[in-house]
């Protein structure tokens, strides 16, 4: 398999992949439209912990102002209102 380098396809637009799309590092996506959403899952999803070098950083999903879902093992609480 060939490794491209978005730098050498200089992409704006839309980009469609076909297969696996891998990342290593950071991902970051930014709404630039207030009525579309900045990620839309079709299907599964799955969070899993991560060992980089020696370390685990466990599974979670933070939500800014609401708090953290995370790992059974972990302290995480979301804040859900008065409704349960």
């Amino acid at each position: 398999m060939a490794l491209v380098h978005f730098d050498q396809l200089n992409p704006s637009g839309s980009l469609n992949i076909t297969g696996s799309f891998s990342v290593q590092g950071q991902t970051k996506l930014y709404q630039t439209a207030v009525s579309q959403s900045a990620l839309i899952v079709s299907g599964a999803i799955d969070v899993v912990q991560a060992q980089i070098n020696a370390q685990v950083q466990k599974a979670k999903i933070t939500i800014e102002n609401l708090g953290t879902i995370g790992d059974r093992d972990s302290n995480n609480s979301i804040d859900l209102g008065g409704f349960y």
